[in-house]
């Protein structure tokens, strides 16, 4: 079960970046990556199981937005991506849902 669902992920990043379902040659650097935005959001204060909650929108997206700025070499738009991961990451630490406080 976990694999689809990091099967998924991974898959929805290859969209994200662009890169057709055939093409597989970089699945095991978008991995690490995906591994290493799960970690900042928890070093940023999101709870590591809301960090590993895939079916969680704000969470795929935070991480698909994380591998557009982090994903292969010069890249143009890093910075942008960067700053709206630190935005996303902020509204989710803050949040109750997300932070690991009471959410109700």
């Amino acid at each position: 079960m976990a694999d689809k669902a990091k099967s998924k992920l991974l898959n929805a990043c290859r969209a994200a970046l662009r890169i057709p379902n055939f093409c597989n040659d970089f699945d095991e650097e978008i991995a690490d990556v995906i591994d290493a935005a799960r970690a900042e959001l928890v070093a940023g204060g999101v709870s590591d199981a809301k960090a590993h909650d895939d079916e969680d929108g704000r969470v795929r997206l935070a991480i698909k937005v994380y591998v557009k700025a982090n994903f292969g070499m010069d890249n143009p738009d890093a910075e942008k991506f960067m700053r709206s991961f630190e935005t996303m990451l902020t509204s989710m630490s803050g949040d109750s849902a997300y932070n690991g406080g009471d959410a109700e």
